[in-house]
């Protein structure tokens, strides 16, 4: 199943002009990292949403606020229901979604009109419910004796404030004669992201440290570095594989950083030595001795 959502999934990215890395043959916080123009998105696969973990969601916000773009999670189901057609979930404050789903929101098809937390919940067109009771001269006293919703809640719908249950809404949807849910854009808003002290804050970079992502270290001074750090040695050439593509795709530098290492590369992803980090200090220099190894 997980085997055919990815295969959609990756369809609806080439379909909206994406370039993607696959990383779907080792552990990550993300399957695939895709790229259009200025836009990156980082995209998790799994048949139960619910098996993202806190990490995982903490690492993708990292990822994506270095990259100045967005995750999301496409699955079936959670542990408790199955995952419908236009409605955006929510783990561990990551939008997730079904494929039909993903396909609006990606591809500007049509955005969701409810999001799901708790209970189903709806984003009211504040304006229009306005000008809609205004039109009927319907005081929200009225509305509230009609709807049996508290005058309170409907002010606080009516000035965008709060979301209103999906109940609520059809109440006043069909009291007020017209739809007046607003669409939910997920990608609100980007991601940001705090730097952290790593081997390549010393030299200048911009940097963040992830635990379940391909990389190790995420950098960015003039351009993205992505690096590896100590490792399994056997799942190497698999995350060298990755990196390679990840420089394809976003014109970036990636390398391993080991305390030993024989060769200077690894499937011609370059080593750096931590030894010889600690004798550079600039950025600039970390980078011409990745080009060097790497040509």
């Amino acid at each position: 199943m997980r085997e055919q959502i990815v295969q959609e999934v990756a369809e609806v990215l080439i379909n909206c002009n994406y370039l993607s890395v696959y990383c779907t043959r080792i552990h990550s916080c993300f399957d695939m990292l895709a790229k259009r123009e200025n836009e990156a998105l980082l995209v998790k696969v799994l048949e139960n949403i619910d098996a993202f973990t806190k990490q995982q969601a903490e690492d993708m916000r990292k990822i994506a606020g270095m990259l100045s773009g967005n995750g999301f999670i496409v699955g079936e189901r959670s542990t408790e229901y199955k995952l419908q057609d236009g409605v955006l979930y929510e783990r561990h404050k990551v939008p997730a979604g079904n494929v039909k789903t993903f396909r609006g929101v990606v591809g500007g098809e049509e955005l969701p009109k409810m999001r799901k937390f708790r209970e189903m919940l709806v984003d009211i067109d504040e304006e229009k419910m306005a000008r809609r009771r205004e039109e009927l001269k319907l005081s929200l006293e009225e509305l509230a004796k009609k709807s049996g919703i508290s005058k309170d809640t409907l002010y606080r719908y009516e000035h965008g404030r709060i979301y209103a249950s999906e109940e609520n809404a059809r109440k006043i949807e069909e009291i007020l004669g017209m739809e007046l849910r607003k669409f939910i854009d997920p990608f609100k808003g980007r991601q940001k992201f705090v730097s952290e002290d790593t081997l390549l804050s010393m030299l200048g970079f911009e940097s963040v440290r992830m635990k379940t992502a391909p990389f190790d270290i995420l950098g960015k001074e003039r351009k993205l570095l992505f690096a590896g750090e100590e490792a399994d040695r056997r799942t190497m050439a698999k995350r060298a594989e990755v990196y390679s593509n990840i420089m394809d795709a976003f014109g970036s530098g990636s390398c391993f950083i080991l305390n030993k290492y024989s060769k200077d590369s690894i499937a011609g992803i370059p080593v750096v030595r931590k030894k010889e980090i600690r004798e550079i200090s600039k950025a600039r220099e970390l980078m011409k001795l990745i080009e060097e190894r790497g040509a």
